[in-house]
Protein backbone atom coordinates (compact mmCIF):
# COMPACT_ATOMS: atom_id res chain seq x y z
CA UNK A 1 0.00 0.00 0.00
CA UNK A 2 1.58 3.30 -1.29
CA UNK A 3 0.52 5.51 2.21
CA UNK A 4 -0.60 8.95 2.32
CA UNK A 5 1.58 10.13 4.96
CA UNK A 6 4.66 8.46 6.11
CA UNK A 7 7.77 9.45 8.96
CA UNK A 8 11.38 8.99 7.58
CA UNK A 9 13.42 7.38 10.17
CA UNK A 10 16.31 5.28 10.45
CA UNK A 11 19.50 4.41 12.43
CA UNK A 12 20.55 7.86 13.24
CA UNK A 13 17.52 8.27 15.39
CA UNK A 14 17.99 4.64 17.15
CA UNK A 15 21.47 5.90 17.73
CA UNK A 16 20.46 8.77 19.75
CA UNK A 17 17.44 7.39 21.41
CA UNK A 18 20.37 4.77 22.36
CA UNK A 19 22.65 7.52 24.22
CA UNK A 20 19.64 9.21 26.15
CA UNK A 21 18.77 5.26 27.42
CA UNK A 22 22.47 5.60 28.32
CA UNK A 23 22.26 8.63 30.23
CA UNK A 24 19.71 6.92 32.17
CA UNK A 25 17.43 9.95 31.94
CA UNK A 26 14.83 9.74 29.71
CA UNK A 27 12.72 13.07 31.47
CA UNK A 28 12.73 16.03 30.00
CA UNK A 29 16.10 17.68 29.68
CA UNK A 30 18.93 18.84 27.37
CA UNK A 31 17.83 16.75 24.16
CA UNK A 32 14.45 18.92 24.62
CA UNK A 33 16.36 22.20 25.38
CA UNK A 34 18.21 21.57 22.26
CA UNK A 35 15.47 20.68 20.01
CA UNK A 36 13.15 24.30 21.32
CA UNK A 37 16.56 25.73 19.75
CA UNK A 38 17.40 24.12 16.75
CA UNK A 39 13.51 24.27 15.87
CA UNK A 40 13.30 28.11 16.55
CA UNK A 41 16.49 28.50 14.73
CA UNK A 42 14.77 27.20 11.40
CA UNK A 43 11.96 29.45 11.81
CA UNK A 44 14.83 32.63 12.45
CA UNK A 45 13.09 33.28 15.51
CA UNK A 46 14.00 33.62 19.29
CA UNK A 47 14.02 30.52 21.16
CA UNK A 48 12.94 32.35 24.33
CA UNK A 49 9.57 32.69 22.47
CA UNK A 50 9.08 28.87 22.41
CA UNK A 51 8.31 26.03 23.96
CA UNK A 52 8.03 22.28 23.77
CA UNK A 53 4.61 20.09 24.57
CA UNK A 54 3.06 16.57 23.95
CA UNK A 55 0.95 17.15 21.06
CA UNK A 56 -0.34 19.59 18.87
CA UNK A 57 -3.72 19.39 20.26
CA UNK A 58 -2.31 19.88 24.17
CA UNK A 59 -0.94 23.27 22.41
CA UNK A 60 -4.34 23.98 21.27
CA UNK A 61 -5.75 23.60 24.77
CA UNK A 62 -3.50 25.67 26.19
CA UNK A 63 -4.55 28.59 24.31
CA UNK A 64 -7.87 28.69 26.03
CA UNK A 65 -6.47 28.62 28.93
CA UNK A 66 -3.80 31.40 27.97
CA UNK A 67 -6.50 33.54 26.45
CA UNK A 68 -8.82 33.01 29.39
CA UNK A 69 -11.56 31.63 27.29
CA UNK A 70 -14.97 31.79 29.24
CA UNK A 71 -18.70 31.56 28.80
CA UNK A 72 -19.90 34.84 27.17
CA UNK A 73 -16.73 34.74 24.59
CA UNK A 74 -17.24 33.87 20.94
CA UNK A 75 -14.16 32.36 19.06
CA UNK A 76 -14.14 32.12 15.26
CA UNK A 77 -12.90 28.98 14.04
CA UNK A 78 -13.11 28.10 10.44
CA UNK A 79 -15.40 24.88 9.48
CA UNK A 80 -12.05 23.60 7.69
CA UNK A 81 -10.17 22.57 10.78
CA UNK A 82 -8.96 19.80 13.22
CA UNK A 83 -11.53 19.13 15.69
CA UNK A 84 -9.55 19.55 18.70
CA UNK A 85 -9.84 23.39 18.19
CA UNK A 86 -13.38 23.00 18.17
CA UNK A 87 -13.23 20.78 21.29
CA UNK A 88 -11.18 23.19 23.18
CA UNK A 89 -13.22 25.74 22.90
CA UNK A 90 -16.24 24.35 23.98
CA UNK A 91 -14.46 23.06 27.05
CA UNK A 92 -14.37 26.21 28.36
CA UNK A 93 -17.95 26.89 27.74
CA UNK A 94 -16.81 29.44 25.46
CA UNK A 95 -19.53 30.08 22.44
CA UNK A 96 -18.01 27.92 19.13
CA UNK A 97 -18.36 30.59 16.35
CA UNK A 98 -17.89 28.71 12.54
CA UNK A 99 -17.09 30.40 9.45
CA UNK A 100 -16.20 28.91 5.86
CA UNK A 101 -13.18 29.31 4.24
CA UNK A 102 -11.96 29.68 0.48
CA UNK A 103 -13.01 26.74 -1.65
CA UNK A 104 -9.91 26.18 -3.63
CA UNK A 105 -7.08 26.59 -0.80
CA UNK A 106 -9.19 25.70 1.73
CA UNK A 107 -8.31 28.20 3.79
CA UNK A 108 -9.50 31.11 5.85
CA UNK A 109 -9.58 34.85 4.66
CA UNK A 110 -10.11 37.58 6.16
CA UNK A 111 -13.66 38.81 4.63
CA UNK A 112 -14.81 35.07 5.92
CA UNK A 113 -13.82 35.92 9.96
CA UNK A 114 -15.48 39.33 9.08
CA UNK A 115 -18.81 38.10 8.64
CA UNK A 116 -18.55 36.47 12.15
CA UNK A 117 -17.04 39.08 14.40
CA UNK A 118 -18.94 40.61 16.92
CA UNK A 119 -18.27 41.92 20.20
CA UNK A 120 -17.64 39.33 21.78
CA UNK A 121 -15.33 37.86 19.68
CA UNK A 122 -12.24 37.22 21.47
CA UNK A 123 -9.92 34.65 19.18
CA UNK A 124 -9.77 33.33 16.24
CA UNK A 125 -7.89 29.85 14.83
CA UNK A 126 -6.28 30.37 11.50
CA UNK A 127 -5.25 26.85 10.07
CA UNK A 128 -2.62 26.57 7.16
CA UNK A 129 -3.79 24.46 5.23
CA UNK A 130 -1.83 21.45 3.77
CA UNK A 131 1.69 24.14 4.96
CA UNK A 132 0.16 26.91 2.07
CA UNK A 133 -0.29 30.26 4.20
CA UNK A 134 -3.14 32.09 4.93
CA UNK A 135 -3.37 35.96 3.35
CA UNK A 136 -2.24 37.01 6.86
CA UNK A 137 -1.79 40.75 6.19
CA UNK A 138 -5.67 41.02 5.84
CA UNK A 139 -6.18 38.80 8.70
CA UNK A 140 -4.08 40.71 10.78
CA UNK A 141 -5.53 44.21 10.10
CA UNK A 142 -8.83 42.68 10.56
CA UNK A 143 -7.90 41.65 14.17
CA UNK A 144 -6.34 44.26 15.32
CA UNK A 145 -8.83 46.59 14.52
CA UNK A 146 -11.43 44.67 16.29
CA UNK A 147 -8.70 43.48 19.17
CA UNK A 148 -8.74 39.94 18.50
CA UNK A 149 -6.15 37.18 19.23
CA UNK A 150 -5.12 34.80 16.46
CA UNK A 151 -4.01 31.66 16.96
CA UNK A 152 -2.52 30.16 14.38
CA UNK A 153 -2.79 25.83 13.86
CA UNK A 154 1.00 25.57 12.15
CA UNK A 155 0.50 21.51 12.25
CA UNK A 156 1.06 21.01 8.97
CA UNK A 157 3.21 24.14 8.15
CA UNK A 158 6.72 23.25 9.78
CA UNK A 159 8.96 25.51 7.61
CA UNK A 160 6.06 27.39 5.60
CA UNK A 161 6.78 31.55 5.09
CA UNK A 162 4.44 34.39 4.36
CA UNK A 163 6.15 37.39 2.93
CA UNK A 164 9.47 36.14 4.66
CA UNK A 165 8.03 35.54 8.20
CA UNK A 166 7.67 31.98 9.26
CA UNK A 167 3.73 30.82 10.00
CA UNK A 168 3.09 30.25 13.29
CA UNK A 169 5.00 33.13 14.34
CA UNK A 170 2.91 35.97 13.03
CA UNK A 171 -0.36 35.91 15.41
CA UNK A 172 -0.65 35.85 19.05
CA UNK A 173 0.26 31.87 19.16
CA UNK A 174 1.31 29.22 17.14
CA UNK A 175 1.29 25.78 17.54
CA UNK A 176 3.40 22.41 15.87
CA UNK A 177 2.36 18.97 15.43
CA UNK A 178 5.20 16.26 15.71
CA UNK A 179 3.54 13.31 15.25
CA UNK A 180 3.46 10.15 13.51
CA UNK A 181 2.50 11.73 10.02
CA UNK A 182 4.11 14.43 10.00
CA UNK A 183 7.31 15.49 8.38
CA UNK A 184 9.50 16.38 10.96
CA UNK A 185 8.19 12.91 13.55
CA UNK A 186 9.24 12.82 17.47
CA UNK A 187 6.58 9.37 18.09
CA UNK A 188 3.86 12.40 19.39
CA UNK A 189 5.04 16.07 20.66
CA UNK A 190 3.75 19.43 19.67
CA UNK A 191 5.77 22.57 19.66
CA UNK A 192 3.80 26.39 20.71
CA UNK A 193 5.14 29.77 19.99
CA UNK A 194 3.85 32.67 21.75
CA UNK A 195 4.13 36.30 21.19
CA UNK A 196 4.27 37.52 24.29
CA UNK A 197 7.09 36.63 26.56
CA UNK A 198 4.80 36.53 29.73
CA UNK A 199 2.46 34.02 27.99
CA UNK A 200 5.67 31.78 27.40
CA UNK A 201 6.53 32.18 31.38
CA UNK A 202 2.58 31.13 32.14
CA UNK A 203 2.96 28.10 29.58
CA UNK A 204 5.90 27.00 30.93
CA UNK A 205 5.02 26.89 34.37
CA UNK A 206 1.36 25.67 33.58
CA UNK A 207 2.59 22.40 31.22
CA UNK A 208 4.43 21.14 34.05
CA UNK A 209 2.12 21.15 37.26
CA UNK A 210 2.63 25.20 37.78
CA UNK A 211 5.97 24.94 39.02
CA UNK A 212 7.98 27.95 38.81
CA UNK A 213 10.26 28.24 35.24
CA UNK A 214 13.44 27.71 36.96
CA UNK A 215 12.75 24.87 39.02
CA UNK A 216 15.16 22.16 39.08
CA UNK A 217 14.78 18.68 39.95
CA UNK A 218 15.21 17.33 43.45
CA UNK A 219 18.74 15.16 42.19
CA UNK A 220 19.91 18.91 40.84
CA UNK A 221 19.15 20.94 43.65
CA UNK A 222 20.68 18.90 45.94
CA UNK A 223 24.47 19.57 45.94
CA UNK A 224 23.06 23.47 46.31
CA UNK A 225 20.23 23.47 48.33
CA UNK A 226 18.96 22.19 52.22
CA UNK A 227 15.45 20.13 52.33
CA UNK A 228 15.71 20.14 48.36
CA UNK A 229 12.56 18.03 48.23
CA UNK A 230 10.69 21.35 49.34
CA UNK A 231 9.21 22.62 45.62
CA UNK A 232 6.67 25.95 45.11
CA UNK A 233 4.06 25.68 43.05
CA UNK A 234 2.64 29.09 41.15
CA UNK A 235 -0.97 27.69 39.81
CA UNK A 236 -3.25 24.53 39.11
CA UNK A 237 -0.92 23.27 36.36
CA UNK A 238 -1.10 19.74 34.55
CA UNK A 239 2.20 17.62 32.96
CA UNK A 240 2.52 17.99 28.98
CA UNK A 241 6.17 18.34 28.56
CA UNK A 242 8.44 16.65 25.93
CA UNK A 243 10.71 14.27 27.04
CA UNK A 244 14.44 12.87 25.80
CA UNK A 245 13.24 10.68 24.01
CA UNK A 246 11.42 12.56 21.48
CA UNK A 247 13.83 15.46 21.83
CA UNK A 248 16.15 13.39 20.73
CA UNK A 249 14.13 12.31 17.49
CA UNK A 250 12.99 16.14 16.86
CA UNK A 251 17.19 16.97 16.95
CA UNK A 252 17.61 13.93 14.53
CA UNK A 253 14.84 14.81 12.39
CA UNK A 254 15.90 18.68 12.09
CA UNK A 255 18.98 17.72 10.57
CA UNK A 256 17.09 16.31 8.00
CA UNK A 257 14.19 18.95 7.28
CA UNK A 258 15.71 20.21 4.77
CA UNK A 259 15.71 17.74 2.71
CA UNK A 260 12.55 15.74 3.79
CA UNK A 261 10.88 19.78 2.21
CA UNK A 262 13.22 19.61 -1.14
CA UNK A 263 11.98 15.86 -1.69
CA UNK A 264 8.32 17.16 -1.01
CA UNK A 265 8.70 20.07 -3.29
CA UNK A 266 9.89 17.85 -6.47
CA UNK A 267 6.85 15.43 -5.98
CA UNK A 268 4.39 18.06 -5.11
CA UNK A 269 5.53 20.05 -8.49
CA UNK A 270 5.42 16.67 -10.33
CA UNK A 271 1.87 16.09 -9.43
CA UNK A 272 1.25 19.48 -10.61
CA UNK A 273 2.57 19.40 -14.07
CA UNK A 274 1.04 16.03 -14.37
CA UNK A 275 -2.70 16.66 -13.48
CA UNK A 276 -2.96 19.95 -14.21
CA UNK A 277 -4.27 19.26 -17.80
CA UNK A 278 -6.52 16.63 -16.95
CA UNK A 279 -10.37 18.22 -18.11
CA UNK A 280 -12.25 16.57 -15.11
CA UNK A 281 -9.80 17.63 -12.11
CA UNK A 282 -9.33 20.87 -10.79
CA UNK A 283 -5.93 21.65 -9.14
CA UNK A 284 -6.08 24.57 -6.26
CA UNK A 285 -5.00 28.24 -6.93
CA UNK A 286 -1.61 28.89 -5.58
CA UNK A 287 -1.85 31.94 -3.72
CA UNK A 288 -0.74 35.03 -5.27
CA UNK A 289 1.92 36.85 -3.19
CA UNK A 290 5.29 35.62 -1.80
CA UNK A 291 5.43 32.35 0.41
CA UNK A 292 6.84 28.75 1.32
CA UNK A 293 5.42 25.89 1.62
CA UNK A 294 5.85 22.63 3.57
CA UNK A 295 3.96 20.85 1.00
CA UNK A 296 2.25 18.60 3.17
CA UNK A 297 -0.66 18.13 1.51
CA UNK A 298 -1.29 17.40 -2.20
CA UNK A 299 -4.95 18.21 -3.45
CA UNK A 300 -7.52 17.64 -6.09
CA UNK A 301 -10.78 18.39 -6.34
CA UNK A 302 -13.22 16.51 -8.77
CA UNK A 303 -16.74 15.55 -8.58
CA UNK A 304 -16.03 11.86 -9.17
CA UNK A 305 -13.64 12.21 -5.72
CA UNK A 306 -15.84 9.23 -3.80
CA UNK A 307 -15.18 7.07 -7.11
CA UNK A 308 -11.69 7.86 -7.57
CA UNK A 309 -10.57 7.12 -3.81
CA UNK A 310 -11.99 3.83 -4.43
CA UNK A 311 -10.18 3.58 -7.72
CA UNK A 312 -7.04 4.34 -5.87
CA UNK A 313 -7.62 1.98 -3.18
CA UNK A 314 -8.55 -1.06 -5.63
CA UNK A 315 -4.96 -0.41 -6.81
CA UNK A 316 -3.25 -0.05 -3.32
CA UNK A 317 -3.02 3.77 -2.90
CA UNK A 318 -4.60 5.08 0.14
CA UNK A 319 -6.08 8.46 -0.33
CA UNK A 320 -8.73 10.97 1.84
CA UNK A 321 -9.56 14.08 3.15
CA UNK A 322 -8.85 16.03 5.57
CA UNK A 323 -10.34 17.93 7.79
CA UNK A 324 -14.47 16.62 8.04
CA UNK A 325 -16.11 20.05 8.26
CA UNK A 326 -16.84 20.74 11.58
CA UNK A 327 -20.14 22.44 10.65
CA UNK A 328 -20.92 18.39 10.03
CA UNK A 329 -20.28 17.43 12.81
CA UNK A 330 -23.62 17.67 15.49
CA UNK A 331 -21.75 18.08 18.95
CA UNK A 332 -20.09 21.41 17.01
CA UNK A 333 -22.91 22.88 14.86
CA UNK A 334 -26.27 22.60 17.22
CA UNK A 335 -27.62 25.72 15.22
CA UNK A 336 -27.36 23.65 12.26
CA UNK A 337 -25.35 26.48 9.88
CA UNK A 338 -24.36 25.67 6.55
CA UNK A 339 -20.83 26.85 5.20
CA UNK A 340 -21.08 26.26 1.10
CA UNK A 341 -17.66 26.47 0.61
CA UNK A 342 -16.70 23.63 2.93
CA UNK A 343 -19.58 22.13 2.12
CA UNK A 344 -17.87 21.88 -1.50
CA UNK A 345 -14.35 21.60 -0.47
CA UNK A 346 -15.69 18.24 1.30
CA UNK A 347 -18.05 16.55 -1.48
CA UNK A 348 -14.79 16.96 -3.97
CA UNK A 349 -11.71 17.41 -2.21
CA UNK A 350 -9.28 14.61 -2.27
CA UNK A 351 -5.55 14.29 -0.21
CA UNK A 352 -2.52 12.00 -2.25
CA UNK A 353 0.27 10.31 -0.96
CA UNK A 354 3.04 12.79 -0.09
CA UNK A 355 5.68 12.54 1.79
CA UNK A 356 9.38 12.00 1.54
CA UNK A 357 9.94 8.29 1.20
CA UNK A 358 7.74 7.75 -1.31
CA UNK A 359 10.01 6.57 -4.68
CA UNK A 360 9.78 7.60 -7.83
CA UNK A 361 8.00 4.49 -8.74
CA UNK A 362 5.43 5.42 -6.21
CA UNK A 363 4.75 8.69 -7.60
CA UNK A 364 4.32 7.31 -11.53
CA UNK A 365 1.97 4.52 -9.93
CA UNK A 366 0.35 7.40 -8.38
CA UNK A 367 -0.19 9.71 -11.41
CA UNK A 368 -0.58 6.77 -13.96
CA UNK A 369 -4.06 5.37 -11.62
CA UNK A 370 -5.62 8.55 -11.53
CA UNK A 371 -5.20 9.33 -15.41
CA UNK A 372 -6.50 5.49 -15.63
CA UNK A 373 -9.65 6.24 -13.90
CA UNK A 374 -13.09 6.40 -16.03
CA UNK A 375 -15.91 6.18 -13.69
CA UNK A 376 -18.64 7.98 -14.62
CA UNK A 377 -17.10 10.43 -16.30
Amino acid sequence: MINIFQPTLGQKELNEISKVFESNWIGKGEYVDRFEKLFAANLESNSKHFTSTTSCTEGIFLAADIFEFKPGDEIIVPSISFPSVASAVISKGAKLVLCDVDKSTLNVTSNNIEKVISLNTKAVFITHYGGVPCDMDSILSLCKKNDIKIIEDSACAVKSFYKGKACGTIGDMGIWSFDAMKTLCTGDGGMIYLKSLDNVKFAKEFLYLGLPVKSKSGMDSSSREANWWEFEVNMPGRRAIMNNIAGALGCIQMEKLSSFLDKRKIIFDRYYNELKDVEWINIPKRPNFNFESSYYFFWIQTKFRDQLAQHLLNHDIYSTFRYWPLHKIEIFNKNEEFFPNSEYASERTLNIPLHQSLTDDDVDKVIRTIKSFRGNK
